[in-house]
């Protein structure tokens, strides 16, 4: 049954090779690495080869060798490393027991000239082989004119589970969207299911997050209670390339009866369903994936950003612009959530300009944005509130989105970053308070907000900037703005913030004490005495304007997580 589902032959010989590191790209997340270090080898398009200890070993060059029942410290695995490589085997699969001995058999996988690539203890044989194979047919379709296995197959696949399990199917991506349904006769369904192959998408619940985060968690199916009276329960599994989910396979269990041979069949079918929506994966995917690596390049580094540029077609000129947008999510969610504000983000973006490109680097994702010229800035940030609206709306998600400043040239890109960065930093830490620097920082950076750009809130920028200076060189420092801080740490008094507040109400008594709920009689007591301990002396302006600012980039260097990223500037 597994071959009419996956209407898959194995792959023939092919001349053509492909490098094994682009093998492992498609299948990251998956739990396979490499771990020797000698020049990647060429792949044959082929599917791979299993160990079999009671045969001898057939010469496959350029083959991948599955080392089933291999352990890692036994002296047999080593000769068996020599043998694969003295038959031409590209590569030798094992799974990790020991870091040890996975090192010995590293440094004898070098010096036989063969690639060691190692699994998860958790990845199961089968899926190994299965996901190899559909990826090297990934592979072997992306670099021929051959059209790549499409969502057509996976009605098929659909069907085939809704008769194995007794139940009407649907097949999902990440971002719950519906890839395929059955269409057998007979089998009851309700009314979320009939709006969701309406709209190909899932009806949006308030008890969706849960049910869903239940099913990624569980290696296994899930039964999943109805919602409502006329709503029928489910029998639920993800579907994962080893360890990468991939999306979910949902199956109508009208009368709350499938039994332990159902989820059997459903697991096993999720396996197929996998090596389906992998081999799914188009010429356009891989591409899409390697100008992500070339982007993460851009956006961290200006060291051979020309190149990488030219390679990504972005011209040598701007202006560019780098947004960030980060996201809260569940503990033990983040990956499905991540995958689902990339994909909304990334379809908006890239709809909103061609040429627009995006990619995830940790838990923020960056989208660059070419031609933007002051009069698009607008546009750019309508654009980011709409998606914050959009992710919370159909991700119940909260959105921080940051625009970065503009610059000219692509050696500049990564400063755009920085500065998208530091602003999603204020955001996150409410971004404001008493002595924030000036009215457009305070408001864009209020508690709650969920955006801004680096042009609104460029003063407090530069001061944070100044504020890391001042840490590189203390001398910078007021010495009375140090006794002051060290006079209130000792004393309990409130100097500082008094003195601080009172600068950045340009010295306006009355909204000094407002702003502090004070009476202003008490302001004007706490100004003499600052005079009098510290011999202060507001006439001389350039001394307060020192002692002002060295407060100020006291208070914003010690504030919230941004200084860790101002200790290591961009460019």
């Amino acid at each position: 049954m597994a071959a009419s589902l996956l209407g898959m032959a194995s792959i023939p010989s092919a001349s053509h090779q492909i490098p094994l590191q682009e093998l492992l790209k498609v299948l990251e997340g998956s739990g396979l690495g490499i771990r020797t270090h000698g020049p990647a080898p060429e792949l044959a398009l082929l599917s791979p080869s299993l160990y079999d200890p009671t045969a001898e070993l057939e010469s496959l060059p350029g083959g991948i060798l599955l080392g089933i029942g291999l352990h890692p410290a036994d002296p047999r695995t080593a000769t068996v490393v020599q043998e694969a490589a003295a038959a031409g085997f590209a590569a030798l699969v094992v799974k990790v027991v020991s870091q040890d001995s996975i090192d010995e058999l590293a440094a004898a996988a070098d010096r036989a000239g063969i690639a060691l690539l190692v699994v998860e203890d958790g990845v199961s044989w089968r899926q190994l082989d299965g996901l190899l194979e559909s990826a090297v047919g990934t592979l072997a379709e992306a670099n021929s004119s051959l059209v790549p296995l499409g969502v057509g197959d996976l009605f098929a696949l659909a069907n085939a589970i809704a008769a194995m399990v007794g139940g009407a199917t649907t097949i999902e991506n990440l971002q719950e969207q519906i890839l395929a349904y059955s269409t057998l006769p007979g089998q009851p369904i309700d009314e979320d299911r009939r709006s969701g192959i309406l709209g190909r998408q899932v009806p949006y619940l308030p008890e969706n997050a849960g049910q869903y985060a239940a099913v990624f968690r569980s290696e296994g199916a899930v039964h999943v209670k109805g919602v409502g009276e006329a709503a029928m329960d489910r029998l639920a599994i993800a579907v994962r390339a080893g360890t990468q989910p991939l999306g979910s396979i949902w199956v109508v269990d009208a009368d709350g009866a499938f039994d332990a041979e159902a989820r059997r069949a459903l697991e096993s079918a999720a396996d197929i369903a996998a090596l389906h929506m992998l081999r799914a994966r188009s010429s356009y995917d891989l591409a899409r994936q390697q100008r992500a690596e070339l982007l993460r390049r851009l956006l961290e580094s200006d060291s051979d950003s020309q190149l990488v540029a030219e390679q990504l077609a972005l011209g040598r000129k701007g202006p560019f612009a780098v947004v960030a947008f980060q996201t809260e999510v569940v503990p033990g969610s983040e990956e499905i959530a991540l995958a689902r504000v990339l994909d909304l983000v990334s379809t908006q973006c890239e709809s909103y300009r061609q040429g627009t490109q995006c990619v995830m680097i940790g838990t923020s994702i960056y989208a660059l944005f070419t031609e933007a010229r002051l009069a698009a800035l607008p546009q750019i940030g309508a654009l980011g509130r709409r998606l914050i609206e959009r992710a919370a709306a159909s991700l119940r998600l909260e959105l921080r989105v940051a625009l970065g400043t503009p610059v000219a040239a692509v050696n500049e890109i990564s400063r755009s970053k920085y500065d998208a960065d530091l602003v999603l930093l204020m955001l996150a830490d409410g971004g404001g308070g008493a002595g924030s620097a000036g009215a457009g920082a305070a408001g864009a950076g209020a508690a709650g907000a969920a955006y801004a750009s680096a042009e609104e809130m460029r003063s407090r920028l530069t001061l944070l900037e100044v504020a890391a200076l001042f840490r590189s060189k203390p001398r910078l420092m007021s010495p009375v703005a140090a006794a002051m801080l060290e006079h209130d740490a000792r004393s309990g008094t409130d100097y500082a913030k008094t003195l601080r507040t009172y600068l950045a109400c340009s010295c306006d008594s009355a909204k000094t004490a407002h702003a502090l709920s004070l009476h202003q009689n008490t302001l004007r007591y706490r100004l003499r005495r600052m005079e009098e301990i510290f011999g202060i002396d507001p006439a001389q302006a350039d001394d307060m304007l020192v002692l002002w600012l060295s407060l100020a980039v006291q208070e914003l260097g010690g504030a919230g997580p941004a200084h860790i990223l101002l200790d290591h500037p961009a460019g």
